[in-house]
């Protein structure tokens, strides 16, 4: 079994590339709604059993400092780079979100959960607080 460390970085790589192959380009930063969109995601997504140390009411809490660390942490496909907004980034240079997804699935989630988990997380978003790749602009 997986330490509760590596199970939050699994689901921090695994929900920046789900929200990347969505085409969002980041989400707020704020630390309430950024908790509450990942813990209704969470509460929905069909694979967090999976992940026993990502539960009670500490989950979003779990999720959001995994995504703080994120940045510094040695060998991740994918990060968060954090400020004013969470923006989910590839690491592994020329390659691509598919590529990184397939490398990220395994026994415990696939492409397609993540990929799930991803638009269950940028659903808890209120308006203005995503912006969309295509045009950067925030909704």
């Amino acid at each position: 079994m997986a330490t509760k460390d590596q199970q939050v970085r699994h689901v921090a790589e695994g929900t920046a590339l789900g929200v990347l192959a969505h085409g969002i380009e980041a989400v707020t930063s704020a630390k309430l709604e950024f908790e509450l969109a990942f813990e209704a995601a969470w509460r929905r997504w069909s694979r967090a059993g999976e992940f026993p140390s990502i539960s009670g009411p500490h989950a979003g809490n779990l999720f959001w400092l995994g995504v703080q660390k994120s940045e510094r942490r040695q060998g991740p496909r994918a990060a968060w780079d954090t400020g004013q907004w969470s923006t989910p980034y590839v690491v592994l240079r020329d390659w691509t979100v598919e590529e990184c997804l397939d490398l990220h699935a395994d026994e415990l989630a696939t492409v397609d959960d993540w990929k799930a988990l991803g638009q269950l997380f940028v659903a808890g978003f209120t308006f203005g607080h995503i912006r969309y790749a295509e045009d950067g602009v925030a909704r």
